[in-house]
């Protein structure tokens, strides 16, 4: 098989942007190959609860569980000393779905090439590579906790909201969850996709099949810690891009595993704008939707208002850049090279502020949107210096309430939560 391209050149700018919270290589393709306990009889096993040491990142490896190689995946948490809150975090990284984008391919190119659209222009370095992280690699997470989990969770773990010696910290004495992002899918697939791939000119076609299993991971994770904090009083669900995405798609399922717990959402750089994708994207993962809404499968904007109609006294939060080039370029790109030179961000942000008026609309959905063409946010609540301090909170368009204030807000409930653009 001929040798990859560099992974250096997967972390230039723009392309480094395609909802990577990570710079990971992507590897080669292996060969072919509302009521606690609703889903008690849905026979799903997650084995016992987690058994871990309190106060430092364990690897937990869960049976049944895969990334879209096939391999087991699992979660790394870190078990509060006292108290009964949860912090999930969701790893963003992309998204695929069909030959070029999951596979890097002759057959159809990469990202340069706009999702498989036919001509492409450009076939160099950096111009055959999966748009979604992990999904070629045949063991990302092993058993063992190696792999690419120390590169990523060393990414979140140096945010503010995961330090417990922080007075001023509301998630301090939760447990803190890390859901690595394997299956491209935006953590909600239950699919198995066989796509054709080739390196060189001459190379005989070969098969790669792709487990979407997104959704059947989420599943198994959450009922492991429900029978792990039974008697959790909050559950503060998050993620960044296709993590924030994952979180959304995933919280009826939280909701119903943690019935008795105040459960709210946090997207960050995931807002569910019109994408021409979207039928793609449920086809091939033949994704996991919210329950009694009928029209989610037509488009995203129907599922977030779903969400915000039916969870009421639930706060759904979303962060976002009003220009973001990611989602702009994901979403609303057209076939060709032009569209990712310049990603269409007009597009994208009249379509957040229609999103933005739906959110108006309820007492429950709040936004927190700042001017620019950037990508994920949460760092911006503040990260941890090499001196012990931290990064300055960024703050709102108008100079008002900075991010942090904001997200302490939406955690506890208070009247600081209030939408700002």
């Amino acid at each position: 098989m001929p040798a990859r391209s560099s992974p250096f050149l997967w972390c230039l700018p723009l392309a480094v942007a395609l909802w990577a919270y990570a710079c990971t290589d992507p590897g080669n393709p292996p060969p072919p190959g509302d009521d606690a306990g609703e889903d008690a009889g849905d026979g799903l096993d997650a084995g016992g609860p987690v058994v871990a040491p309190v106060g430092q990142w364990t690897w937990i490896p869960v049976e049944g569980s895969q990334c879209a190689s096939g391999s087991t995946t699992g979660f790394a948490i870190n078990v509060a000393d006292a108290g009964q809150d949860l912090f999930i975090f969701m790893q963003g990284g992309g998204a695929c779905w069909n030959t070029g984008t999951c596979v890097p391919s002759l057959v159809q190119y990469g990202p340069v090439c706009n999702y498989g659209s036919g001509i492409c222009l450009y076939n160099g370095a950096g111009g055959t590579q999966p748009t979604a992280v992990h999904v070629t690699e045949s063991d990302p997470f092993p058993r063992d906790g190696g792999g690419a989990l120390p590169g990523e969770l060393a990414q979140i773990k140096t945010i503010r909201a995961l330090d417990r010696t922080d007075p001023s910290n509301p998630f301090r004495d939760a447990t803190f969850v890390f859901v690595p992002y394997c299956t491209g899918d935006l953590h909600a697939g239950r699919s198995e996709q066989t796509y054709p791939y080739r390196y060189g000119a001459f190379d005989p076609v070969s098969y790669y099949t792709v487990h979407f299993a997104g959704a059947m991971n989420t599943a198994l994770f959450l009922r492991k810690l429900h029978l792990t904090l039974p008697g959790a009083r909050r559950v503060w669900l998050s993620g960044s891009s296709a993590g924030g995405y994952g979180a959304t798609l995933s919280f009826e399922r939280t909701r119903r595993e943690f019935a008795g717990a105040d459960v709210a959402l946090l997207a960050d750089s995931a807002p569910f704008l019109p994408t021409y994708h979207w039928g793609e994207f449920t086809t091939a993962w033949n994704s996991e939707l919210p329950a009694g809404c009928p029209d989610c499968d037509a488009g995203m904007p129907q599922l977030i208002n779903h969400l915000l109609a039916t969870y009421p006294t639930s706060r759904l939060g979303l962060l976002a850049y009003d220009h973001d080039n990611v989602i702009s370029w994901y979403f609303y790109g057209a076939a060709g090279v032009n569209d990712f030179v310049s990603p269409p961000t007009g597009a994208y942000n009249a379509d957040l502020g229609v999103l933005e008026q739906a959110y108006d609309g309820t007492a429950n959905g709040k936004y927190y949107v700042l001017a620019g063409t950037t990508h994920v946010m949460w760092p911006g609540y503040g990260t941890r210096l090499a001196d012990g301090g931290y990064t300055a909170p960024v703050a709102s368009n108008d100079g008002g309430t900075d991010l942090k204030r904001w997200i302490d807000a939406w955690a506890t409930g208070g009247p600081g939560w209030t939408s700002t653009r």
